[in-house]
């Protein structure tokens, strides 16, 4: 393999970023140690720069260059390198930021880099082994120069193994997910879930968005993955996205606490039904639908049916719980029969006995043919006391 190593001297504000550089790190802060070391010492690890292209491309120095440029550096020593693919280019990068401080959001951009290149590997593979299926492999490997193979020289990446090795070196038989998950120092189960983050990110960008993007990335920093995916999931998610955006709230967090507010208000309230699931009953009698009597603070009295003896019991739940399970509406027949049942609660001549029954049946979800029987014979009682008088 030949050695591009000699070092050359270039004007810093001739030379531009990688458009995946910008793409992963953005614009580069300026670290004040590096500042300060830079205008002691100068550039002491030369610049790396592609010249496939026409455009000289920073690969790797792009804080070294932004410093450059901030104190007034003239000339910088840079390293020039035709790298023979641009997935040549993006290999580099990746592998020579392996070390550097990054967010969270960084990481999740590495990962989705790798595993475009992962993918990428695994059908040059493929292709590859169509081809020898109709090669005669002797003479083949008579002709075969390894020094064209390698993706730059390894004196480019210190202590970093070269070429399209570098691109297998995971574990055989892995997922995808799973390399690039090792890759980044996740899991592939965490990488998968946290995938729809940067689409989301993206997508706000794209459409203007960025200080709703740049909030959502604040809050993958500072919860993690799976609190940021919980959220991409939930029903109110454009709406606590939207507080932030139009500054009602400062971040995630606090526009999380605004919307669970307004969606208790809207949906937590006396008479509301929710389908609860096995898990979430106190007995494994209930039936799963129960309707909400009483708001007390932060908790609500719920009314289930017992499967087994068919009476009426209470239960207490905080809402931020019931906020998690499904709503369910009401038939015209049940409202009906709820009115008819409001109007007799009211009634002058309804005794406290029957007040006592009625209220409890107001928490029914569905009632039974006797309970109906019976609100029909009050409903005659009173109509008759009324023609007597």
């Amino acid at each position: 393999m030949k050695n591009y190593t000699e070092v050359k001297y270039f004007n810093p504000n001739n030379l531009s970023l990688h458009t995946e550089l910008l793409r992963i790190y953005g614009d580069s802060e300026i670290t004040h140690d590096l500042q300060l070391d830079i205008e002691k010492n100068g550039i002491m690890v030369p610049i790396v720069v592609s010249t496939r292209t026409p455009i000289f491309t920073i690969v790797s120095g792009g804080r070294r260059r932004q410093i450059a440029i901030a104190l007034g550096i003239e000339l910088v020593p840079v390293i020039c390198y035709s790298f023979p693919s641009e997935e040549a280019e993006k290999h580099f990068i990746l592998s020579a930021n392996r070390d550097r401080p990054k967010t969270k959001y960084q990481k999740l951009l590495e990962g989705r880099a790798w595993e475009l290149l992962e993918k990428q590997a695994a059908a040059a593979r493929r292709q590859s082994g169509l081809k020898e299926r109709w090669k005669n492999k002797d003479a083949e490997k008579s002709n075969i120069d390894d020094d064209e193979h390698d993706y730059y020289p390894v004196v480019l990446l210190d202590d970093y193994r070269l070429g399209t090795r570098v691109l297998n070196q995971s574990k055989s038989g892995s997922k995808t997910v799973d390399k690039v998950g090792e890759r980044i120092g996740i899991s592939g189960k965490s990488y998968q879930r946290a995938k729809p983050i940067i689409e989301k990110c993206e997508k706000l960008r794209s459409e203007g968005r960025n200080i709703e993007a740049l909030s959502l990335e604040v809050y993958l920093e500072s919860v993690g993955i799976n609190p940021v995916a919980k959220l991409l999931k939930a029903p109110n998610c454009d709406d606590v996205l939207d507080k932030v955006g139009n500054g009602t709230a400062k971040t995630i967090k606090e526009a999380i606490l605004m919307a669970n507010c307004v969606q208790r208000v809207s949906a937590v309230v006396e008479g509301a039904i929710f389908f609860f699931p096995d898990h979430m009953l106190r007995k494994s009698t209930y039936v799963h639908l129960g309707r909400v009597v009483k708001i007390a603070n932060t908790i609500a009295t719920v009314v289930f049916r017992d499967k087994r003896d068919g009476y009426l019991y209470e239960q207490q739940y905080k809402c931020d719980e019931l906020l998690t399970l499904e709503k369910e509406g009401e038939t015209h027949s049940q409202i009906r029969l709820r009115d008819r049942m409001n109007k007799l609660f009211a009634h002058e001549k309804v005794t406290q006995v029957e007040q006592t029954v009625l209220n409890l049946l107001l928490g029914a979800v569905v009632s039974t043919p006797n309970e109906i029987d019976w609100l029909q014979l009050i409903e005659w009682r009173v109509a008759g006391e009324i023609k007597q008088g």
